[in-house]
């Protein structure tokens, strides 16, 4: 198992260890990545190049992502189809992001996966946040670790979500608690 794979499992991994290198490197890559996209011209050829660079080549067409953003382990997410992601997101990615189709990020949305113990800081806790299909998030939403977005969710602007949220529910407040459930909204709503 390598590093990246146990961080996604949520075993505990000490940052000080040679082990943990890996992850520096790819750290310090996705740093330079993110730096020529988020100063490259919107639309432009350079822009398209360093998005491409920043995930390795390895991301949908039908993503669309406004900048800056700031995206730590860009290799750890995962992206559904037609995913669209407005400016000034922030993606503590190490623990894993798998984001579904046809989902909207707001503003200022920020999605952790990592923690630490503690007794001592160094040591890495991480969890997998899941984002279901045609969910919606809202302006300034945090999202912490191990968390999972039921498909056909709506997280209110500002929500602070700690726990699993509902398919078809809407949440908002903080800690998010559920404001209401929405009628059954299957496939037909939305086009696939």
């Amino acid at each position: 198992m390598d590093i990246f794979e146990k961080l996604r499992s949520g075993e505990a991994v000490d940052m000080r260890s040679e082990e943990y290198m890996p992850a520096i490197a790819e750290l310090k890559r996705a740093d330079i990545a993110l730096f020529r996209l988020n100063h490259a011209e919107p639309y432009s050829e350079e822009q398209a190049e360093a998005f491409c660079r920043l995930f390795d080549g390895h991301v949908p067409e039908s993503l669309s992502v406004m900048t800056p953003v700031q995206i730590d382990f860009p290799k750890q997410i995962t992206f559904g189809k037609h995913v669209f992601i407005n400016h000034s997101f922030t993606a503590m990615s190490i623990g894993g992001i798998e984001i579904g189709d046809h989902v909207q990020i707001g503003p200022h949305v920020t999605i952790v996966t990592d923690n630490h113990d503690l007794a001592d800081h160094y040591i890495l806790k991480c969890k997998t946040v899941r984002i279901g299909n045609h969910v919606w998030i809202g302006a300034g939403v945090t999202i912490m670790p191990g968390v999972t977005v039921g498909d056909h969710a709506v997280i209110a602007g500002g929500a602070a979500v700690v726990k699993d949220v509902p398919t078809n529910a809407v949440v908002g407040g903080n800690p998010a608690k559920i404001i209401k459930m929405l009628g059954n909204r299957k496939k037909g709503n939305c086009s696939e």
